[in-house]
């Protein structure tokens, strides 16, 4: 079964691309091998005049290794021959003398750096330079720059949540829920007090890692980043989770959006004071009612008919036809989710 990719540089610049690798010596890495410091993989993503990319290569957006990777760790089969780069251009020259708002994106649990690439190239050609991190240990595969490679620690799936059944169970049960948004959250809450320990834990890090991001970036892209109106999060997952975490934790990020994942954290007492927008699939809306509630700054939900957690990444192009990625056309779910980025970008990085 063939997808027609959806039409992904839909605004007024092409899109460069370049990586880098942070080694943040304040930190020491605890997962993996826990030697050494922790590192942090990042591909930018940002305009570029559409007449400047003659003779720059098209880049990859899914490597050979990160390919066996997520068929290995999904049991899906993609082919050899298949075409892996997207229309984002390795090195292009940034638009001299223009300065744009920068978007820290995070991937989700076992996914990977380059795995919302057509979200993140839509968002470039609109004006907007994208950080997308690699979590190491976390992402089904890292590359680094001086050509090494990290995979996803397997010794997680047995600290990720305190008891697998009972998790597991707690989750058919929260899918089911019915209330008010404080009803779900209530029941949410619960779960992840008794089961998510872990993962409420890593989200400092995760948290910490795009702001070593952001330190570095006021080094190196300072020239390119326009920070008067402060920073947008965005991510898929946990990457959202992150999202909604640094929008509650860093006054440098001042609008969220986070894409169906799960609001873990601790939250009791706070007020959220950033805009904020959820984006869910109607399965996972009892997980996130906690963006609509204790909040001062304007918070909505967006829910997605007709799809399923996985399909809002990459992976659906890929490997069409499954049905744990829901049924909603990859186009229009594409375009919807651009436009709901956009929403919440233009009005609070660009105050358009």
């Amino acid at each position: 079964m063939e997808v027609k990719l959806p039409e992904y540089i839909t605004g007024e610049y092409a899109v460069g691309t370049e990586t880098f690798t942070i080694y943040d010596e304040e930190r020491e890495e605890v997962l993996g091998p826990a030697t050494g410091p922790r590192k942090i993989s990042v591909r930018m993503y940002y305009p570029v005049q559409k007449d400047a990319t003659a003779g720059f290569p098209r880049a990859e957006m899914l490597s050979a290794v990160k390919r066996r990777a997520l068929e290995k760790a999904y049991f899906m089969k993609m082919p050899d021959d298949a075409d892996y780069t997207a229309e984002y251009y390795a090195n292009a020259p940034h638009v001299p003398g223009a300065k744009f708002p920068l978007i820290l994106f995070s991937h989700g649990y076992q996914s990977y750096r380059e795995g919302n690439t057509y979200l993140c190239c839509d968002l470039a050609s609109h004006g907007y330079i994208i950080a997308s991190i690699g979590h190491a240990y976390e992402a089904v595969a890292n590359e680094y720059d001086d050509g090494t490679v990290d995979y996803y620690d397997k010794k997680i799936n047995k600290k990720m949540y305190k008891c697998m059944p009972k998790a597991i169970l707690w989750c058919l049960k929260l899918q089911k829920v019915k209330g008010t948004p404080e009803e779900m959250y209530e029941k949410f809450n619960a779960f992840q007090k008794d089961q998510a320990g872990f993962m409420i834990g890593r989200l400092e890090v995760w948290a910490q890692d795009s702001m070593r991001v952001v330190r570095e970036l006021k080094n190196t892209y300072a020239e390119w980043i326009d920070f008067s109106k402060g920073i947008g999060a965005s991510g898929h997952s946990m990457g959202g989770a992150t999202a909604y975490y640094l929008c509650q934790h860093e006054p440098e990020i001042s609008c969220g959006v986070n894409i169906d994942g799960g609001v873990f954290g601790n939250y009791e007492g706070m007020i959220m004071t950033k805009p904020f927008l959820q984006i869910s699939c109607e399965a996972n809306v009892s997980v996130a009612t906690r963006v609509l509630l204790d909040t001062q700054a304007p918070a909505r939900m967006e829910v997605f008919e007709d799809m399923k957690h996985i399909g809002f990444a990459d992976a659906k192009y890929m490997n069409p036809g499954r049905s744990n990625f829901g049924k909603m056309d990859c186009a229009v779910m594409h375009k919807r989710l651009v436009e709901c980025h956009l929403e919440v970008f233009d009005r609070w990085l660009k105050e358009q």
